[in-house]
């Protein structure tokens, strides 16, 4: 708000002073690694642009480096307004700058800015530094069919993130009832992406039991993650988690009991299957990620709601060693 109401009484006061002498100055251009010529044209472009549109009167001015220079210049000269051109080279850019001063009282009423990769471009940048000047917008608000630069058709740049695949390799320890059957291994492969503070991680793994000779279980699962990175150095703690969808499968003995009167009992293998959606949370650290091959440690709490042998949904703790490259 304070910066729009300072904005608004510099357009007050310069529009006080056009009105009562109309007499502008667009001072030569200062000119680093452009030609003199083009810097001479693209001034004679933008005298001819704003003339148009202010019907200013206009009159030759001594050259200057700064605002300063530039308001007792155009003072002396007789003018209420003064324009000054700067153009530079940045790279393969042609950066312009141009800043509008009160002669009176020396304050800057407009400053405007814009890169063009093309000399041709200049003549967009002229038109469009005049509108913005005589209007009080910006080169942005001035944009218009015939009047756009090739750098701004060219698509936007953005950042990178890194990215890679990962597998992962460690154990599975169930938690409560649901598998009889104990520890088990897991294997992972998914697509790591990740940015400066967070990671997105679509996976793919499976799951089975190394303990029982008949009881088993076995599980595969689907998931998409997502992890906020703790640390952008080369450790860097880890902490998040994501869902998906599995299929679990439970072999598990069952008593089972035959007869009425002589009752004989016996355990009978069964096995149980189901499809389910599943969540999980998991936090860790990250080693080396500064570097393309990345390596992690982490453990992870997991559960699927399917219900086996009407002992509830599995959870197991997770965990293994990643790589990621």
């Amino acid at each position: 708000m304070m910066r729009l109401s300072v904005w608004l009484c510099c357009l007050s006061l310069w529009a006080t002073v056009a009105h009562a002498n109309d007499a502008w100055t667009v001072l030569p251009p200062t000119a680093r690694g452009v030609a003199d010529d083009t810097a001479q044209s693209f001034r004679e472009l933008l005298e001819g642009e704003l003339a148009t549109r202010s019907g200013a009167r206009f009159v030759p001015g001594a050259p200057c480096r700064d605002l300063a220079c530039a308001s007792k210049v155009g003072r002396e000269a007789g003018a209420a307004v003064a324009v000054l051109p700067r153009l530079s080279t940045l790279g393969e850019k042609i950066v312009v700058v141009v800043s509008v001063v009160d002669t009176a009282n020396g304050a800057t009423v407009s400053s405007q800015r814009m890169s063009v990769d093309r000399v041709e471009d200049l003549e967009q940048v002229a038109q469009r530094m005049a509108d913005a000047i005589t209007s009080g917008r910006s080169t942005d608000d001035t944009a218009a069919l015939g009047a756009i630069t090739a750098q701004e058709q060219a698509p936007a740049r953005r950042r990178k993130g890194l990215s890679g695949l990962s597998l992962r390799l460690g154990g599975a320890a169930p938690y409560g009832d649901p598998y009889s059957a104990g520890f088990g291994v897991l294997i992972d492969g998914g697509f790591w992406y990740e940015a400066n503070d967070f990671a997105i991680e679509p996976r793919v793994g499976y799951r089975f039991s190394t303990d029982g000779e008949d009881e088993g279980w076995s599980m595969f699962a689907g998931d998409l993650g997502a992890f906020w990175l703790l640390s952008r150095g080369d450790i860097a703690p880890f902490l998040g988690g994501g869902a998906g969808i599995r299929y679990a499968r439970e072999d598990r003995y069952q008593p089972v009991s035959v007869g009425s009167v002589v009752r004989l009992t016996s355990n009978d293998l069964e096995a149980d299957a189901a499809w389910g959606p599943g969540v999980f949370t998991r936090v860790g650290v990250m080693f080396f990620r500064t570097y393309a091959v990345r390596m992690a440690f982490d453990i992870e709490y997991d559960v699927t709601f399917v219900d086996l042998h009407d002992s509830g949904p599995p959870q197991t703790f997770n965990f293994g060693v990643r790589l990621i490259f």
